[in-house]
């Protein structure tokens, strides 16, 4: 049986494959922002004498300032695409003096929107003698509730995610120094399970699609599914699988199983593939990808004939954009750029100037061309279908060698 031969387009894919791995491996491996610590506390607290290390399993130091003396601590936690570092500067009676973000990737429109709500500002003056809670973050591990307590911060509206984060890292610092170096332990909320409505809504869309890959009737009504997605996933949860998740797990910026939703959205939508060998994310739980249908189908207008040529050069537009956005976060030291999904601009009406004016013209092209981003820009799309594909070619080479084993021994029985 002849070999299949590689035509220009199995060899540019391989090109922007192999090089992108390299980027990443490089970009993880070499490239790592490197912190001066002792620097940053010189440049956060005035008049510095002496700066220790105190030994531990942390990066944790004691500081003198001219008869003052300040403990300062970083830990971390995983945000929405990135794992958040913090130092944490407390004063000699228990106080925090000051949050400093030291590391983070998160997306800059939403994660700026810390700075500008004053976030940060929030925790000066909170005792590290009691867990510092999130307010307004229902569902969300270390959630206030109706705990009594004036040790807490409000989460920033439309950066949840991200608040809890870095509430998370401050938290895991203040409860090492309090047991430390101020003989006080706590337990730590950020470590308990919280299964809240988003999380069980996401479940039950996961299951619903699940059981559409098993039950064939399901699929007549497929549309009013995506409907209802669009609605729980697009407006009520408002969480979506990007570029920016999956790229996470390879740097291993991998949440706490605490973050239940994280592992349903993410966990789940790879499980499909792993398991079933579909990619029912974008068939059936996609918002954008739902949305893009029902414009089309309402549009009513007729399909516009793309010429086979056409469209096997467009398929080469999400591999090629997904690999300039990992070349250029490798060329920064920041894989935030790897966002640059319609969905937060769709759904939570924040993104970058750019995304605004790619949204209307994606838009109007789908009333011609139905998933017109699906399928051709969509990096998470295409990324599912090539796992899909070589997790299938991977059964089916594995079930042919296992098949022939048999054949063998049954003939050498024989």
């Amino acid at each position: 049986m002849k070999r299949k031969k590689r035509d220009f387009k199995s060899y540019y894919l391989l090109i922007l494959f192999f090089t992108a791995i390299a980027a990443i491996i490089y970009g993880v491996c070499w490239t790592a922002k490197t912190i001066d610590y002792s620097a940053l506390i010189k440049q956060n607290i005035p008049d510095v004498t002496s700066i220790g290390k105190i030994v531990g399993t942390q990066r944790a130091y004691k500081v003198d300032a001219l008869g003052k003396q300040y403990y300062a601590v970083c830990d971390s936690a995983v945000g929405y695409q990135s794992r958040i570092e913090t130092m944490t500067i407390v004063t000699d009676d228990g106080l925090v003096e000051k949050v400093i973000v030291t590391r983070q990737g998160e997306t800059p429109v939403f994660f700026d929107r810390l700075y500008s709500q004053k976030f940060f500002e929030q925790f000066q003056g909170l005792s590290l003698r009691e867990p510092i809670y999130l307010g307004g973050a229902y569902g969300y591990s270390g959630y206030l509730a109706g705990t009594e307590s004036d040790n807490y911060v409000d989460r920033v509206t439309g950066s949840t995610v991200s608040s809890h984060a870095v509430a998370e890292a401050v938290n895991n610092g203040t409860s090492y120094i309090a047991s430390q170096c101020f003989n006080t332990k706590w337990v730590n909320p950020y470590d308990t399970y919280q299964l809240n409505g988003k999380d069980i809504a996401m479940i039950t869309v996961f299951l619903i699609a699940l059981a559409a890959a098993h039950i064939k009737r399901l699929a007549h009504f497929r549309f009013w599914w995506l409907l209802a997605s669009t609605v729980m996933m697009g407006f009520v949860v408002d969480r979506f699988v990007t570029a920016s998740n999956l790229f996470s797990i390879i740097t291993l910026q991998i949440p706490h199983l605490t973050n239940v939703g994280w592992y349903v959205l993410i966990a789940g939508s790879l499980g499909f593939i792993l398991f079933l060998g579909k990619n029912l994310y974008c068939a059936w739980i996609c918002p954008f990808g739902a949305v893009q249908e029902f414009l089309n189908r309402a549009a009513g207008f007729k399909s516009l004939g793309i010429s086979p040529q056409v469209t096997k050069t467009l398929r080469l537009a999400a591999p090629t954009i997904l690999w300039a956005a990992i070349m250029l976060g490798t060329w920064v030291g920041d894989y935030g750029a790897l966002d640059y999904q319609p969905f937060s601009a769709l759904f939570l009406f924040k993104a970058v100037w750019m995304m605004w004016l790619i949204l209307p013209i994606m838009v109007f092209i789908n009333l011609f061309v139905n998933r017109f981003y699906c399928q051709f820009f969509c990096p998470v799309g295409f990324l599912f279908n090539l796992l899909s594909r070589w997790r299938n070619n991977g059964v089916r080479v594995w079930n042919q060698i296992w098949n022939r084993t048999l054949d063998q021994l049954k003939s050498s029985k024989s």
